[in-house]
């Protein structure tokens, strides 16, 4: 019986109703999957031209940039990647408002600005890397 066809059936009224309660009491499983799929979509847009960011490009990056996976397995990680910006060589092409340029040097790679809030959903994508 295909339950997603048919729910007017007593299991499918069971399954309907199972459904609706799992989305009420566990709402922030839902969103904390959402929120690492926005972080993986941020690395993968604004981080993986240096670095290995997981599977998505295991032979990517630039040669001698550390990978995400390499990253997380240090006891600091999540200062390093909360502070990212202000390290070298961040600060000569990313831009982070409220937060004064580091320099007036041309950057050698194309610039961008994140936000405190991309940057927490990136550190959520990253944490799923410790195991990998």
């Amino acid at each position: 019986m295909d339950l997603s066809s048919d729910l007017t059936t007593p299991v499918g009224k069971w399954f309907s109703g199972w459904l609706a309660g799992a989305l009420l009491v566990c709402p922030g499983a839902f969103a904390q999957d959402t929120a690492i799929q926005q972080g993986f979509s941020l690395a993968r847009e604004l981080c993986s031209r240096c670095h290995v960011i997981g599977d998505y490009n295991r032979l990517g990056g630039i040669g001698n940039t550390p990978s995400f996976q390499w990253m997380v397995r240090s006891s600091d990680w999540r200062e390093r990647f909360n502070s990212f910006y202000s390290r070298r060589p961040h600060p000569v092409f990313v831009r982070v408002p409220g937060y004064p340029r580091w320099s007036d040097t041309d950057p050698y790679y194309p610039p961008f600005e994140i936000t405190p809030e991309k940057i927490k959903l990136i550190i959520l994508y990253a944490n799923t890397l410790k195991n990998s």
